[in-house]
């Protein structure tokens, strides 16, 4: 049955349905835009830490404190970064392997899990579901939060947005109407649940997950 055919059966049947092509533009959490008091960063901290990330609240000129701190405290040896550019000099990270992610992924791809952390670069958060969202680029592909088992994100503050919606039309905006190839959003440690609703930490990603405001 062709979709012209289930449409016509739905518009001859009782039912009241919205057409595809009138799905409306407007940011759905308008209780935030009408409320010029809210704090979204305060939103955002509190539900990206309900969703089991770690926040570290640093300022630009901490980053390479807080973050050495974070490489201390989890024992990581081995660092992949993306090749896009970060806020803070890389060689100034204490730790005993570092990799710039700047040559094809076929170059190193026997290494990949031999990374036991990855730093990213959020291009935005969004306060109303504590997630950070992680345009795919080739200078920082997917698996740089996949791979290694810690995952610390950089979140300006100034990026912190209202909604999902916000943010996917800020994206479509800066990539010429369209959105990336792969967008992901990580609102903290990967997990699933069985049928036994135990959960599972780690099981398609990073195990560990650090949320770096500044």
């Amino acid at each position: 049955m062709s979709k012209e055919q289930i449409l016509q059966r739905i518009r001859a049947g009782k039912h009241s349905m919205q057409m595809i092509d009138e799905v409306p533009t407007a940011d759905p959490v308008k209780y935030i835009k009408e409320d010029p008091s809210h704090d979204l960063y305060k939103e955002f901290t509190t539900r990206i830490v309900e969703n089991r990330s770690i926040l570290v609240e640093s300022s630009e000129d901490k980053l390479v404190d807080d973050i050495n701190a974070i490489l201390a405290k989890e024992g990581a040896k081995h660092l992949i970064y993306s090749n896009e550019q970060l806020p803070f000099d890389a060689s100034a990270l204490n730790i005993e392997k570092k990799f710039k992610f700047d040559k094809p992924i076929e170059e190193f791809k026997k290494d990949i899990f031999t990374f036991d952390v990855s730093i990213v670069q959020t291009k935005y958060a969004v306060a109303s579901h504590g997630t950070c969202c992680v345009a795919s680029s080739p200078d920082q592909p997917r698996l740089m939060s996949l791979s290694p088992k810690i995952c610390i994100m950089l979140v300006k503050k100034e990026n912190i947005v209202n909604s999902l919606s916000e943010a996917l039309h800020n994206l479509k905006a800066q990539n010429g109407g369209r959105l990336p190839t792969n967008t992901i959003f990580i609102t903290g440690p990967s997990r699933t649940a069985d049928i036994e609703l135990q959960t599972i930490i780690g099981v398609h990603g990073s195990q560990i997950a650090y949320c770096v405001t500044y």
